[in-house]
């Protein structure tokens, strides 16, 4: 069974640009293995220009995927950092125990701290004034606006599924 044998792509879409509008993420629906189903809403400029270089997608991108992906089997919403200070944010879609896939998105700071800029031009091929613009549309999210996002998906999720 996959979120797709759920979940009708033109939902999941809707539901994938509504993160997008509503929170500023960089919304994605993921199927059990992590992989995107559908295409990106890019919430900032900073992680699509990391996503679009070479090093820094291997470097910064690529294994975010892969400990987010660990997490998503374990079948528990997270909030969890990438190496670039930001936060992934994700619901995972568990049906009779089995986890079909997980919607969330990426690209937030949290509140109190900020964007490890020296981090993101160490392991890209931006530099550093390509950086500091990109970081300013970078949005803040605190506590209570993580959770209100788990929240939201969660009730999301709820309605759609039967």
């Amino acid at each position: 069974m996959t979120l797709k044998d759920l979940i009708s792509e033109e939902d999941l879409a809707a539901l994938q640009q509504e993160l997008h509008d509503r929170f500023g993420l960089n919304a994605d629906i993921m199927d059990a293995e992590g992989h995107r189903l559908l295409g990106n809403t890019w919430g900032n400029d900073l992680c699509r220009a990391i996503r679009n270089d070479e090093k820094g997608f291997g470097a910064i991108c690529a294994t975010a995927g892969q400990m987010f992906t660990q997490l998503l089997k374990k079948g528990e919403p997270f909030v969890e950092y990438c190496d670039a200070g930001m936060v992934r944010v994700s619901v995972p879609v568990v049906v009779d125990g089995e986890v079909v896939g997980a919607v969330g998105g990426c690209g937030l700071v949290p509140a109190d701290e900020e964007v490890d800029e020296f981090t993101v031009g160490m392991m890209s091929g931006l530099d550093e004034a390509a950086i500091a613009e990109r970081v300013k549309t970078v949005s803040a999210a605190d506590e209570a606006r993580l959770a209100e996002i788990q929240a939201f998906i969660a009730k999301r999720l709820e309605a759609l599924l039967p």
